[in-house]
C-alpha cells in the first residue's frame, strides 16, 4: 500500500492524492489517505466528493501518534519503523519518486503534473464529481456551459495576506488580471464573460473591477469550495492565481481549446522555486 499524507486545503490535497494514486498504479498496489489535519485515515469530506479510489489503511501501517507515544513517533520519524517515509525534498519534481517502492508514506505537496504524467486520464476520471450541482450552483453551472466566452478568474487572498506569507508568495495585481483576460479575448476573438472566484468573496465583490462583464461567485462557503471548483472547470478559459486550487480548476477544464494564463512569478522570495508547476501550453504573464 501507498499512504498519501494529506495536508492543506482542497487543492493541495488533490495534488497529494494524484501523486499517491500514480505511484500506486505503477506499483500495482492500493492507496490509502492519512489526513494530517485531523490525524485520521478518514477521507476529508470535500475530497470524498470525487470518484477517488482508496482503501482503508491497516493499523500496522498507520504512523504512530506523537501525543500518545512520543518514543515510537521519534523512531518512525527517524525511519526506523514502518511505514517508511518518502519526502518530496523541495518544491519541484523529484526524479527519485520513480524509484519509490511499496509500503511508503508520502510526505510533500507534489505540485506538478510530472508526478502523474503517465496516468492523467485516470486522475481526471478520479476527480469526476459524484454528485450533481443543485440550486444556484446548478443554475450558474448551466449558464457557464452555455456561455462560449466564459473565463474563470481566481483571486487568492486568505492566508496570503499573513505577514509571513506576503514575503513568500507573489501578489497577482489588478493589471495582471486585466491583461490576462484581454489576452484571451484577443486570441479567441471573444467578448469575455468573467466568472470571478475567491476565498474572500466579499472583498472581491466590493473592490475588484475589470473592464469586462463579470459575475462574482460569492454564495459558496469555505466548506463548499468544491462547488466553486466545479464551476471553474465548466468555464472555457482560465486565469489562475498562484494557487493550487485554481490550478486544478484550469487543469480539469474540459474545453480542448482552452487558454490558461498563469502568474509568471509564483513566489516572491527567490529562494523558493517550482518551475514544474507550469503545464505545457499555459501562458505565463508577469504578475
Amino acid at each position: 500500500m501507498i499512504i498519501a499524507d494529506l495536508r492543506g486545503g482542497l487543492g493541495n490535497q488533490m495534488f497529494q492524492y494524484a501523486a499517491g494514486r500514480a505511484l500506486s498504479l505503477r506499483l500495482g498496489v492500493t492507496l490509502g489517505l492519512y489526513d494530517h489535519n485531523c490525524k485520521s485515515e478518514i477521507i476529508p469530506s470535500q475530497l470524498g466528493q470525487f470518484n477517488i479510489q482508496v482503501e482503508n489503511i491497516p493499523k500496522s501501517l498507520l504512523p504512530p501518534s506523537r501525543s500518545s507515544n512520543g518514543f515510537l513517533w521519534m523512531l518512525w520519524k527517524l525511519g526506523l519503523t514502518k511505514p517508511k517515509v518518502f519526502r518530496q525534498g523541495g518544491l519541484g519534481y523529484n526524479p527519485k519518486f520513480e524509484e519509490v517502492t511499496d509500503n511508503i508514506y508520502l510526505r510533500g505537496y507534489w505540485q506538478s503534473e510530472r508526478f502523474f504524467q503517465d496516468c492523467k486520464d485516470v486522475i481526471r476520471s478520479d476527480f469526476e464529481f459524484i454528485t450533481q450541482p443543485t440550486g444556484l450552483n446548478l443554475e450558474i453551472h448551466q449558464e457557464i456551459l452555455e456561455t462560449e466566452s466564459s473565463i474563470s478568474l481566481h483571486v487568492r487572498r486568505g492566508d496570503y495576506l499573513d505577514q509571513k506569507n506576503k514575503s513568500i508568495f507573489s501578489r497577482c495585481s489588478q493589471e495582471y488580471y486585466e491583461q490576462a483576460v484581454g489576452l484571451i479575448a484577443e486570441q479567441c476573438q471573444i467578448t469575455p464573460k468573467v466568472y470571478l472566484f475567491s476565498d474572500d468573496p466579499e472583498w472581491v465583490s466590493n473592490h475588484f473591477k475589470l473592464p469586462f462583464e463579470m459575475r462574482a461567485i460569492t454564495h459558496n462557503p469555505a466548506d463548499k469550495a468544491i462547488e466553486d471548483l466545479r464551476l471553474m472547470t465548466a468555464c472555457k478559459h482560465h486565469v489562475i492565481a498562484n494557487s493550487s486550487f485554481s490550478w486544478w480548476g484550469a487543469w480539469l477544464g474540459q474545453n480542448p481549446n482552452k487558454i490558461t494564463v498563469v502568474p509568471a512569478r509564483w513566489f516572491a522570495d527567490p529562494k523558493y522555486s517550482n518551475p514544474d508547476i507550469y503545464c505545457k501550453g499555459w501562458i505565463r504573464l508577469e504578475n
